[in-house]
């Protein structure tokens, strides 16, 4: 699967998925798509992240 939620990318990056959300909405998450408004979130599993990441592996 090419793509990931906003749950998927609120554990990857550190952030909360409201942030993520508001950020796809913002555009900031280049090529973050919805079905239709107030669907879920589809994120690129490739996409980066718009501000430093603050999970450390």
């Amino acid at each position: 699967m090419a793509d990931m939620g906003t749950k998927e990318a609120a554990k990857k990056w550190g952030y909360t998925e409201q942030t993520i959300r508001k950020w796809c909405a913002m555009g900031l998450i280049e090529n973050a798509t919805q079905d239709k408004k107030g669907s879920p979130w589809h994120i690129p599993q490739n996409a980066k992240c718009p501000k430093k990441i603050k999970i450390k592996y």
